[in-house]
């Protein structure tokens, strides 16, 4: 099993924590809000939201549907998307990214999981749980 504290990078940065596949909680860094102005033939429009840097915003504009994209290249990014938050925190291995981002739809507890990572992409804060 992956030690989730022993793997940690020093530049570790506190985030969302998401329960990954390997039952341990890791920490994904949080987005920074980022905005630009957009300029076309029409206008100025405001561009931007949550982001992780320049190099990532392609991706979460193929990921949330502003660029279009197949299915399958759709859930290619949100794999990388996931891959690059971990390894902004952790020393990992390729290998290691199969034990933690396991994806199993109709698991209730797989479809949560992703839920969370797409919520820490986002900035958003997590679902209050149930109360007992």
């Amino acid at each position: 099993m992956l030690d989730e504290n022993a793997l940690r990078k020093p530049g570790f940065t506190a985030g969302r924590q998401v329960l990954m596949a390997d039952g341990q909680y890791w920490t994904l860094p949080k987005p920074k809000l980022r905005f630009a102005p957009r300029v076309s033939a029409a206008g100025v429009e405001v561009w931007g939201g949550a982001s992780f840097g320049p190099e990532s915003d392609a991706l979460l504009d193929v990921l949330y549907g502003v660029e279009p994209a197949p299915s399958l290249e759709r859930l290619r990014v949100k794999f990388e998307v996931a891959v690059r938050l971990l390894s902004a925190n952790y020393d990992l291995k390729p290998q290691d990214f199969a034990q933690l981002l396991v994806l199993e739809p109709g698991n209730p507890e797989s479809e949560a999981r992703w839920d969370q990572l797409g919520e820490a992409v986002t900035g958003s804060p997590p679902k209050p749980s149930p109360a007992i």
